[in-house]
Parts: structure tokens; sequence; C-alpha cells
């Protein structure tokens, strides 16, 4: 099972070249408190599709886990789990913990 911080490194690197790919320099160089989604993030709709399905395919090739990031769970989460990298670090390992 990787660490927290595994997943974090994995996050960062997939919204760098997602940042990379859509020009958006403020993610260019992210960190875990980088804003992604909602009022103070970087990430329009289309993008931060973009993203967790590029994140997904990440876990899967490099951890072995198929994971599903955009669900009920998270579309009806009170805080929502794609505000921050960090916030989406904690979604990825939970779901790699729940299965």
């Amino acid at each position: 099972m990787p660490t927290s911080e595994d997943i974090e490194v994995l996050v960062i690197e997939s919204v760098r070249l997602l940042a990379e790919d859509f020009d958006i320099t403020a993610l260019k160089r992210p960190s875990a408190e980088s804003p992604l989604y909602g009022n103070q993030g970087e990430l329009d709709s289309m993008a931060l599709v973009n993203l967790l399905a590029d994140l997904e395919d990440a876990v899967s090739e490099q951890f072995g886990a198929a994971i599903t990031l955009a669900d009920e769970k998270a579309m009806s989460a009170r805080n929502s789990p794609f505000l921050t990298v960090k916030t989406l670090s904690c979604a990825v390992l939970e779901r790699m913990s729940a299965r």
C-alpha cells in the first residue's frame, strides 16, 4: 500500500503535467496547498475531468489499483475532495484503502 506521501507525489506530478497540457501557469509548480477547483481553483470543469481521468490511470499503472474519483460520494461530499492537491491526495488514498 502506498503512503500518503507517495500519493501526494503522484497527484502533484499529474497536476503539473495537466498544467503543461492546458497551459495553466499557476499550476506548473504545484504544491500540496495548490488550489485546484472551486472558488480559488485554477481548473475549469473540463480540466478537472481530465485530471481525474489521468490520475485514475496513473494510480492503476503505478500501484495496480482501480479507483474512481468522480463518484457519487465525491459529488455529494460536504467539502469537495477536488479543492486542493492535498484534499485530492486524501481522496485517492481513501479510495485505495477502501478496496
